[in-house]
């Protein structure tokens, strides 16, 4: 079961975090904006076509905006899982905070 609240949550946070007006989207999108703000609200149901449009203007996979929907998303996960999780997602904080310590040795003077 698609859950269209949680769908519309993420198009409006991508949304905002392009700094877009819901009117700019639907423009692009070739949809009334009162349908894509029933859309964000999670009260209309877009279209595949719809959806697709929407994920390409946002620039995410229409995989991102559905992931609360996945079976699996809703899986408990076992202990295991979750220490392999944890160890992965701190390797990849390591890399990135080395990342950035090479980024700031590397940058360019400031003008």
């Amino acid at each position: 079961m698609v859950d269209y609240e949680k769908m519309g949550k993420r198009m409006k946070y991508k949304r905002q975090r392009k700094n877009m007006k819901q009117e700019e989207i639907a423009k692009m999108v070739c949809i009334s904006p009162s349908y894509y703000g029933n859309i964000e609200r999670g009260t209309r149901i877009p279209s595949v076509d719809t959806l697709v449009a929407i994920a390409n203007v946002l620039q995410v996979g229409t995989d991102f905006l559905l992931a609360d929907s996945l079976a699996i998303a809703n899986r408990q996960r076992t202990e295991q899982e979750t220490r392999l999780l944890t160890r992965f997602l701190r390797e990849r904080v390591e890399e990135l905070v080395y990342d950035d310590a090479v980024i700031e040795d590397d940058a360019p003077p400031e003008f």
